[in-house]
């Protein structure tokens, strides 16, 4: 059987599969509520049958891509239709009146939205350049201390990418009101860097130690001194970790909800939260062709990020791991 149509069969029989379960579990919630029909039974058959002959069709591997093509499919599918719709040239939503990028000029000509995507790039710039240098020289430096020393800042670093961004941001709300800070620009910045930092460092630490540090010791033999090697030798072999890594720093700044909306005080709505609020009020064209552009503005630092990482892992060889063990 051709791969294509291996492929769609191994996703109907994934969708199969999971429909099955869904009409097993409806008949027996409507069992316990009293309220049994013919539909129900014949659901009740067609699922059952589903979840037996499913399995003995299709291979283990094969149901189980299946399913996970099912999961990005489920995942996926309503940002498509976001992305669809803010090409629609009638003002009702819910009716595909017609492709225009009419949306896309009444989005920017939103002064809100403007000055939102202003406040978005100005902060993610500075998050992003901050977390840099700040993670690059903390993975440079606990690169070469003992693990005694290392261990528990690891462990600070970890529960910062771990803890629920909201408690990160409940937390820095109180912080900074009981500091004196003004809610702004400047919080919503110090709240996202300390976020950008400890990714950036994960990245470059773990790109530093898969290195190794043969280079820099032939480096030194040869007579050059510390900054010459460090500038010669170590950030040119670093340098797509630390792109990668301010890439996804600007990224994450970029598109951030949560943290933003516990920092941003009255009157500084980021890029995402313009979009948050005027869907309180109704979703429109215009605000789905600012959420496609805020998409594609996310995806290309994404993707950036990620080709700099595989392009430097062909060129330069070595697996890396984010506890820095090569």
């Amino acid at each position: 059987m051709p791969e294509p149509l291996h492929k769609a069969g191994a996703f109907l029989g994934a969708l199969a599969f999971v429909a099955g379960i869904i009409a097993v579990v409806l008949f027996l919630a409507g069992l316990a509520g009293g309220d049994v029909s013919v539909r129900g039974l014949v659901g009740l058959v067609l699922g059952a049958a589903a979840i037996v002959l499913v399995p003995r069709a299709l291979s283990l591997p094969s149901l189980l891509g299946g399913l996970s093509a099912l999961v990005y499919v489920f995942l996926f599918f309503p940002i498509v239709v976001v992305v669809v719709f803010a090409f629609n040239s009638g003002a009702n939503v819910a009716d595909f009146a017609g492709v225009s990028t009419r949306p896309f000029s009444r989005a920017l000509d939103d002064d809100t939205i403007t000055s939102a995507i202003g406040r978005s790039v100005q902060i993610a710039l500075a998050s992003a350049v901050v977390a840099t240098v700040f993670g690059t020289a903390a993975a440079l430096a606990l690169s070469r201390v003992s693990r005694r020393v290392r261990n528990p800042i690891d462990v600070l670093v970890f529960l910062t990418l771990v803890v629920p961004e909201l408690v990160i941001a409940i937390s820095a709300l109180i912080f900074f009101v009981n500091t004196g800070f003004e809610l702004g620009l400047v919080t919503m910045f110090l709240g996202h860097t300390i976020f950008n930092a400890s990714l950036v460092l994960l990245i470059v630490r773990a790109r530093f130690v898969s290195m190794g540090s043969s280079l820099e010791e032939a480096s030194r033999d040869l007579g050059a001194s510390a900054l010459a090697t460090f500038r010669q030798v170590t950030l040119p072999r670093l340098a797509p970790a630390i792109v990668a890594g301010a890439l996804l720093s600007f990224t994450f700044s970029f598109d951030d909800v949560v943290i933003s909306n516990f920092t941003a005080g009255a009157g500084n709505d980021t890029w995402p939260l313009r979009i948050l609020a005027g869907i309180r009020f109704g979703l429109t064209p215009d605000l789905n062709a600012a959420a496609t552009m805020m998409l594609a503005v996310t995806l290309l630092g994404l993707g950036g990020a990620a080709l700099i990482l595989r392009r430097a892992s062909r060129t330069q060889g070595g697996g890396v791991s984010l506890t820095g063990e090569a």
